[in-house]
């Protein structure tokens, strides 16, 4: 069989196979460390700088691993749908053909992704809208449910509005499985079908940590089936993302409207159930007679006890605040409120217990499906009864973090989220795995990547960690100038006002002298708002974020117009992708620190102070390093791309933490003499 390095040596399978290939340092050694972590059952940290070539380093190890291989299943994941698209259509074909392999592959999306073929039928054939008006975007639409074979959202024509998917997406709460009269041709069990059989299967992050977290729950091996088929290795691209996706899906939450949904569920009548409700459908199948009556006046007593609940929240806590991180002075101010949480917590807990009672014996073939959602609706009960219960009883910050938002229906949440990720991806995840691969072109700070160990759950596992960081092959001294103007004004909340003129100034002077091609970071709304009002009527072309304009249609009026400027906010540190004279300016107006006041990082900030470390220097000064790197990174895509950073904080010259991230950006061309009074000079010299 080829190896490692007969495929991407000169003259090699890649060479020969690919248009345009050529041999690039970094990914051969990246690809030779991905596949001695494959060999050896270790993990891996990999940063490869953009142009490294890094999906083709980890994949081709990856397709040999698995041609030689037959008890190992991968996990290839990533951060958006529409990278996994691009893995899919066009990096894995291209490796297969190159390699000469046939491993079967799949993709896997949420079941969200997928349209359900019986509810958009009944839809149509009861007239429904998409019927009686059959314009020109409906049409399409249904001209595309008789063509497509994946079923899937990202496939839908351009046009067509995404609502139209959404009224008939797929729900495992409205699916009747193999009872379905389109149960052959399900497009989400069809997907899942090929992914049970595939040797690869690509996803994203948000499915695998869903994976993990239902396997944690319910005990599953990592050898047996869950949300995904069982999996051995796992390779995880932009993996710079794992905290916030982990915080997401791992953390718990409790909500009277996510359980009234629930009980909804219970209660409402469908047509699937005969005109009636599950409770009773299902008559025949409980152990005791009456069990459904008096289980629906049990309902009906809890919707009360969350009410109540539910307005003594809304009355004690501020919601003039979105959120509310939850303290021990707080638990200690209302231990009263707090204590009122026991009987729902108790009622959820004791319904869920009793549906599991009254439908343990073995269902009729024909009810099956329905027991096994019945049983669902009574587990997710016992959870959120769990997570109230484990609020209530929070005595200090240690595991989780105890705080509440504003839902969009109005009322309150309760969230308990994870305390440190990689302890938990440590726990359900890492150490499940034969390998886990984490690669990125920002995971490490200063050349270290302790940070992100500690983040993904590899501290624990650090005696089998493989590390590696591979420059881009672009020359960056040559093509990209990094202005840190020595008089700059440093940034502080009692000189907003001030530093918002200031900023005003120098974008201004920057972007004339650029000529447009500008994309503006920044950090606060309310100052990139101000900044474009000052600006709008000066400069040309100038576009702004906003919450009406889809990003991508945004950035496609930035892309088409190569002399436009763009002033945006966080979605666009990172996943901008124009090459050439269209960016060649880059302002990032303000060091990207995280909100402080977030209960989040308030919390995790807090617990590492009473460990006896610097929250500042252990999580303030990382995370920003690799947001900094991020936004940096939006300038050189190709190696004909040449463009400017300037950053308009003085604290990066000025703060001891500075020398921290300059030394972890690319090594670029960095003038010593750069002043205000200059950069426009500066500027216009290095572009043209």
């Amino acid at each position: 069989m080829i190896s490692v390095e007969d495929a991407f040596s000169p003259g090699g399978a890649l060479d020969k196979a690919i248009p345009d290939y050529s041999f690039r340092e970094g990914q051969y050694e990246m690809a030779m460390l991905v596949e001695r972590a494959l060999l050896e059952n270790r993990h891996a940290i990999i940063e490869a700088g953009t142009g490294t070539g890094k999906s083709y380093a980890y994949l081709v190890p990856v397709f040999l691993s698995s041609a030689s291989n037959e008890s190992r299943r991968f996990i290839i994941t990533t951060s958006t749908i529409t990278l996994q698209k691009q893995l899919y259509d066009k990096d894995i074909p291209a490796v297969k053909a190159a390699l000469g392999l046939d491993t079967e592959t799949a993709i896997l999306y949420g079941r969200g992704n997928y349209l359900c073929i019986r509810r958009f039928n009944e839809a149509r054939n009861e007239k429904s809208l998409l019927k009686e008006l059959r314009d020109e975007k409906e049409l399409l639409f249904e001209k595309w449910t008789t063509e497509t074979e994946s079923g899937v959202l990202q496939d839908m024509p351009k046009g067509v509005p995404a609502t139209f998917f959404y009224s008939f997406a797929s729900d495992d709460k409205d699916c009747l499985g193999y009872r379905c009269p389109y149960a052959g041709q399900c497009w989400y069990y069809n997907a899942r079908r090929q992914a049970q059989r595939a040797k690869v299967i690509v996803t994203n992050h948000h499915l695998l940590l869903l994976d993990a977290k239902n396997r944690a729950e319910s005990e599953l091996s990592y050898e047996e089936d869950a949300v995904l088929p069982g999996y051995s290795v796992v390779v995880m691209d932009e993996a710079h993302h794992i905290e916030a996706e982990a915080t997401d899906v791992l953390s718990r939450t409790y909500s009277s409207f996510r359980v009234g949904k629930v009980l909804d569920y219970l209660t409402r009548k469908e047509s699937r159930f005969g005109s009636s409700s599950i409770i009773d459908f299902l008559s025949t199948e409980e152990k005791e007679r009456g069990f459904g009556k008096n289980l629906k006046n049990r309902i009906a007593h809890l919707r009360t006890m969350l009410n109540e609940f539910n307005s003594l929240l809304k009355a004690k806590l501020d919601t003039r605040d979105r959120e509310v991180l939850f303290t021990p002075e707080f638990y200690r101010e209302y231990r009263e409120l707090v204590a009122a949480g026991e009987g729902p917590a108790s009622e959820m807990d004791n319904i869920g217990i009793s549906i599991q009672n009254a439908y343990s014996d073995e269902p009729s073939e024909a009810n099956e499906i329905f027991v096994d959602l019945i049983k669902r609706y009574g587990r997710s009960l016992a959870l959120f009864a769990d997570t109230l219960r484990d609020w209530i009883r929070f005595s200090s910050w240690n595991d989780e973090i105890p705080y509440s938002q504003v839902g969009a229906d109005g009322d309150v949440e309760i969230h308990l989220a994870p305390m440190n990720t990689g302890a938990v991806l440590s726990r359900v995840l890492v150490s499940h795995l034969d390998s886990m691969i984490f690669s990125s072109a920002t995971l490490s700070v200063n050349g270290s990547f302790e940070y992100f160990e500690k983040q993904s759950g590899l501290w624990e596992e650090r005696d089998r960690i493989e590390k590696g960081i591979f420059q881009s092959p672009f020359e960056y001294r040559k093509n990209l100038m990094l202005l840190l103007p020595r008089d700059a004004s440093a940034f502080s909340n009692e000189n907003t006002e001030a530093y918002t003129e200031y900023v005003t100034a120098a974008v201004k002077a920057a972007i004339e002298s650029s000529g447009g091609g500008a994309l503006v970071l920044f950090t606060s709304k309310k100052m990139m708002k101000e900044a474009y009002l000052r600006l709008r009527d000066v400069l040309p072309s100038l576009l702004v974020q906003d919450e009406r304009t889809p990003r991508s249609v945004l950035f496609d009026s930035f892309r088409k117009n190569k002399d436009s400027s763009l002033f945006a906010v966080s979605s666009f540190w990172e996943g901008v992708d124009a090459p050439g004279d269209t960016l060649r300016l880059v302002v990032i107006v303000k060091l990207p620190f995280t909100v402080p006041s977030t209960p989040i990082v308030r919390a995790r900030s807090a617990k590492l102070e009473k460990d006896g470390s610097s929250s500042f220097m252990e999580m303030t000064i990382p995370d920003a390093t690799l947001r900094l790197k991020q936004g940096l990174g939006r300038l050189i895509r190709t190696e004909s791309d040449r463009g400017v950073v300037l950053i308009l904080d003085g604290r990066i010259t000025r703060k001891g933490y500075g020398r921290i991230m300059i030394s972890s950006l690319p090594d670029c061309y960095i003038p010593e003499d750069a002043m205000l009074s200059n950069i426009g000079d500066k500027i216009e010299r290095f572009l043209y």
